[in-house]
């Protein structure tokens, strides 16, 4: 009598769990005793049909269990690459946003070194102006109907300098109040954006 085991027999049985290859082989250790003189074929045939029920339940709980278990292994897979993926993700963010907070800076110290410069500029027009503007000698008052020059007071010149440097510091401020807001809506976009990475990819669906 020949036994048809079927192509790629050692593959299928070396793959197969060992709970099933045991089963099997007390499956074939039955049938040989079949074969001796002394075994009583009815009494065999009663204990075969329960046997088989019990090494057919053996061999569906073995595929169960390992399908779980490959299930189970695919899901560690998926979450160690979406974890990978978010460090990978979350170092490029990181280089990204040192990156803009150098520029940010960078762009921080241009302005703040134009800004001083305006000041010495303004600084330097007021001491200018100063010197040119010297205290007057007192005039009597001017009596526009004869013609005479009308003479502007100092203080007055003095002032509208004044006024002139306050204006000028004041969009200065103005100026780097504005890029600090631009970097700090910059920094939170980047924070949320990742959040909503995380919330999007922190979920699996069941495998069955």
């Amino acid at each position: 009598m020949a036994l048809n085991v079927g192509q790629d027999f050692k593959k299928r049985w070396l793959n197969a769990p060992e709970t099933v290859r045991q089963t099997y082989q007390e499956d074939l250790a039955r049938i040989c005793d079949l074969l001796l003189p002394q075994t009583l074929i009815q009494t065999w045939m009663q204990h075969e049909e329960k046997a088989q029920q019990r090494s057919q339940q053996r061999i569906d709980q073995a595929y169960a269990d390992l399908k779980a278990e490959l299930i189970e292994q695919a899901r560690i897979r998926k979450q160690q690459a979406l974890e990978k993926a978010l460090a990978e993700k979350r170092a490029a963010e990181a280089a990204y946003a040192a990156q803009l907070q150098a520029d940010e800076e960078q762009q921080f110290e241009q302005q703040t070194e134009s800004l001083i410069v305006l000041r010495r500029h303004i600084d330097q027009e007021i001491a200018q102006q100063t010197e040119r503007y010297q205290v007057n000698p007192e005039q009597p008052s001017v009596d526009y109907a004869q013609g005479q020059r009308v003479v502007i007071e100092d203080q007055q010149i003095l002032s509208e300098l004044e006024s002139v440097r306050v204006r000028l510091e004041l969009e200065a401020e103005s100026l780097i109040e504005q890029a600090v807001t631009v970097f700090r809506a910059k920094l939170h976009a980047l924070a949320q954006d990742e959040i909503d990475y995380i919330l999007k990819n922190s979920q699996f669906s069941d495998e069955k």
